[in-house]
């Protein structure tokens, strides 16, 4: 699926704006956030969750992977003697096979490029899913998804843009054919073929032109090439079947919406994802104790910053209404 244009537009799309999500731990008393955490989980999560990533660039790829798979991997890797959190990795496997030992404890051994193995507890690994639902352990039917219904899209998709491009190039080729009004033999008819070929190489070289005089000997007799190209429509629905599969509307896609349909793109696409990660990540890197003390890791969005003025007046409205936000705090 990664040769499709239009694939990896969608997941741009949705990738670039989750990366925007701002990553943050914090403890929460009574559901309202009462301090954000300092430390160092606190500083790889806002700037430097590895050697090679920022955090823009850490949740880019991990969406990308998981829209891609249908499954994304992440190892928290800690220090051995101050158990110390060193960085946050987004794994690239090829196969990930579950493993069960006696005590009913699951592992997962990744299997990568390199040859290399490794097994790591899977209460281990951060693991985020999509179409989660046949599988017990991951997303789609195994580790590397089932994207066989977008696939059966893609390939018609592609045979119909490989036909225009045949019918394109067809239209460019054969314009007529040469008769000769003469008997000849095998050597003079390639002579007459070089002839030919030299004179209208020559007439579009010097001329701009491809029309020749042709003398008695020869009659001129043009073909009609007229190619059949796939309608807009069919165009654009097959486009769509794609889009549809990730939620990606067609505004979304060409960059050209309003605030209402970015409303909708970001309910219905990012925040299920947004939510997503902030349920994997406080499990994935806090103890159970630290959960039950209200501490999380959440991935929230600014949105009300890219709002329109109306919708921003309207909502500290509300909210000075409801006497969460003070005049001093609207300004």
């Amino acid at each position: 699926i990664s040769k499709s244009d239009v694939v990896k537009i969608a997941i741009d799309r949705i990738a670039s704006q989750c990366a925007k999500l701002k990553p943050r731990y914090i403890k929460k008393e009574n559901d309202k956030t009462v301090t954000e955490k300092s430390g160092r989980l606190s500083f790889i999560l806002k700037h430097k969750p590895n050697e090679v990533m920022t955090p823009y660039q850490f949740i880019y790829k991990t969406i990308t992977s998981l829209l891609m798979n249908d499954n994304v991997f992440i190892y928290p890797m800690f220090d051995s003697k101050t158990l110390e959190l060193k960085g946050l990795y987004p794994l690239n496997p090829t196969v990930v096979e579950p493993m069960i030992d006696n005590e009913e404890n699951y592992y997962l051994k990744f299997y990568f490029n390199n040859d290399q193995t490794v097994t790591i507890p899977y209460e281990n690994i951060i693991h985020l899913k999509r179409f989660y639902n046949s599988n017990d352990l991951f997303g789609g039917n195994n580790s590397k998804g089932d994207q066989e219904a977008l696939l059966k899209t893609i390939e018609i998709n592609e045979n119909v843009l490989q036909g225009i491009d045949n019918a394109l190039r067809s239209s460019m080729q054969i314009k007529g054919i040469v008769k000769m009004s003469a008997m000849l033999n095998d050597i003079d008819k390639k002579k007459q073929l070089d002839s030919f070929n030299e004179i209208l190489s020559e007439s579009i070289k010097t001329k701009g032109s491809s029309i020749i005089p042709v003398d008695l000997k020869a009659d001129y007799i043009p073909l009609s090439v007229d190619p059949k190209l796939v309608d807009n429509e069919t165009l654009a629905f097959l486009q769509s079947k794609i889009l549809d599969y990730y939620g990606v509307s067609t505004e979304i896609f060409k960059s050209n919406y309003s605030e209402e349909e970015f409303n909708s793109f970001y309910e219905q696409t990012i925040e299920p994802l947004a939510i997503q990660m902030s349920e994997a990540f406080s499990l994935g890197l806090l103890t159970e104790n630290e959960i039950k003390n209200g501490e999380e890791i959440v991935f929230y969005s600014e949105r009300l910053q890219y709002a329109s003025w109306n919708t921003k007046v309207t909502a500290i409205e509300k909210l000075m209404g409801l006497g969460i936000m003070s005049l001093n705090e609207s300004r």
